[in-house]
């Protein structure tokens, strides 16, 4: 290993520990410069950071423990001299990477079961390379999370992006490409967004952006249908968790109405405006027409501010007393306003903007 590569390695190692760890690295790094940096300190080689050297290709598998222990003292010293930190601190380093630490980090990144698909260094490991997998993200074992029932329900984005794509085959190196993508769309949403070329671009196969596009074909198909009849809505809750994915992602306001029986069971929608809401856009003819036909007992008016941002205008405000008026005119109940944002909503009657 050049001196070059052997900074970039630990550079890389120090990074992601001081990512994981946060605050409670600083102090045991300062303990480690007082209790680790003499020269008369004797440095063992851990099982652990053998593990980890041996996996990366650093350490000979086949070679007696004391063997190991004279090539790892070698690497501490080109590892030192690149860095300008003692043997004993890079040492310090590599077994916290390897181990973890009580109270610093749990889990070791390069532990017995290794977390491959955060470690920096997986395009260059020899583990991966050679089949070597994170048995946390295996494919097998997340077919049988997947099919549990009933599974914990907390599985990252990156895991079910890289089973959705690879089946369960997928592997740490899945894995990590999978969180590359999402990194480099910023998110499932610019994701499932993306034209194929961009995807292509990024190094997707023609299987994995077939099932990539299948699947965001999908979940565009399941946010766009239409609410199951005599579904109840009670609360503003209710009416965000089916609307809020067909509308948050649409780049102009639109004003839906849905009309609802006397148990605020669902019975109809309409949608009666597209455009930045007035009065002359909302006209209480078209909100209520559809209410009317179908004997609803009251309605729900529903719609989204692109920006993400559900507070409520002035002119949302009053277009909404408006209408209240009117329903109490035609004996058709205004339930509520639900105004839809990026993640949060604003209902007008939990915010008492309307009795």
């Amino acid at each position: 290993m050049s001196e070059r590569n052997a900074l970039d390695f630990l550079k890389a190692v120090q990074c992601t520990l001081r990512a994981k760890a946060g605050k409670a690295l600083p102090p045991v790094i300062k303990r480690w410069r007082y209790t680790e940096s003499s020269d008369a300190v004797a440095i063992e080689l851990p099982t652990g950071t053998a593990r980890f050297l041996i996996r990366y290709g650093l350490l000979d598998a086949g070679k007696e423990h004391a063997a190991q222990t004279h090539d790892f003292h070698a690497l501490l010293q080109r590892l030192s001299r690149s860095s300008g930190d003692a043997p004993g601190v890079v040492a310090a380093w590599l077994r916290l990477f390897s181990d973890g630490e009580y109270a610093v980090l749990e889990r070791g990144i390069c532990a017995s079961e290794p977390q491959c698909a955060i470690c920096p260094l997986q395009e260059t490991c020899r583990f991966l390379a050679s089949g070597g997998r994170d048995a946390r993200t295996f494919g097998s074992s997340l077919a049988k999370t997947l099919t549990s029932e009933p599974h914990s329900g907390d599985l990252r984005a990156a895991d079910v992006l890289a089973f959705t794509m690879s089946g369960d085959k997928c592997g740490a190196a899945d894995i990590a490409r999978a969180e590359a993508l999402l990194k480099a769309c910023h998110g499932l949403r610019g994701l499932f967004q993306a034209t194929p070329e961009a995807l292509r671009e990024l190094g997707l196969g023609n299987t994995a952006l077939a099932r990539l596009q299948a699947t965001a074909e999908l979940c565009r198909t399941w946010a766009a249908e239409r609410v199951e009849a005599k579904r109840a809505f009670n609360c503003g809750q209710d009416f965000f968790n089916e609307y809020h994915l067909r509308v948050r992602e649409l780049k102009k306001e639109v004003f839906i109405v849905v009309a609802l029986d006397q148990k605020n069971g669902f019975l109809d929608e309409e949608q009666v405006s597209v455009g930045t809401l007035t009065e002359t856009l909302v006209h209480p003819r078209e909100v209520f027409a559809k209410a009317i036909a179908c004997r609803a007992a009251s309605i729900a008016l529903i719609h989204n501010h692109p920006s993400g941002d559900p507070a409520p205008s002035s002119a949302d405000k009053a277009i909404t007393k408006r209408l209240d008026s009117v329903a109490k005119m035609v004996g058709i109940r205004l339930l509520d306003h639900i105004i839809i944002g990026d993640g949060r909503f604003v209902s007008f009657i939990e915010s008492r903007l309307l009795s």
